[in-house]
């Protein structure tokens, strides 16, 4: 009896993408600890929901964190909690409703004197396009590109 033909390629065989995400995997690292930085320079992150939250938290951002949906107040009393601040860095989600959330918090923190930073937002969006669509994806996304950037597939 011969043996059927293999159509899939062994977990073991390298990706040939292997330099993309290793070059991906640099970038993100570089992104995240200049979030590592700012977070512990004592700026606040602003995100949605607590899901938001837990992700950056598994991603080791230990500082301040707020959380716009997930207290239930009027987002104009959202705002007003952060009065005392210079900065704050804004991280919405990255689909249509998280980035008309991302310019209204951009442009009432700025009425306010607060300088709203949405540069993080705007690289995490160019690494990652189309693979997420939301902040909490954001552990699932590093730990892929990890294991593609060490040549497997996931």
């Amino acid at each position: 009896m011969v043996a059927p033909i293999r159509r899939g390629y062994p977990a073991h065989i390298r990706n040939p993408r292997t330099d993309l995400y290793t070059r991906k995997m640099e970038r993100a690292t570089r992104i995240f600890q200049d979030l590592h930085e700012q977070s512990d320079a004592g700026v606040p992150i602003i995100v949605e929901g607590r899901r938001d939250e837990a992700a950056l938290r598994k991603l080791g951002i230990k500082g301040t964190i707020h959380c716009l949906k997930a207290t239930g107040e009027p987002r104009l009393r959202f705002i007003e909690r952060l009065d005392g601040s210079k900065r704050a860095i804004v991280l919405t989600d990255f689909d249509r409703e998280g980035a008309e959330l991302g310019t209204w918090l951009y442009q009432e923190l700025s009425h306010r004197g607060i300088r709203a930073d949405n540069q993080m937002w705007r690289k995490i969006r160019g690494l990652a396009r189309a693979e997420i669509r939301s902040v909490e994806e954001l552990p699932s996304f590093v730990r892929a590109l990890e294991i593609r950037s060490r040549g497997l597939r996931p």
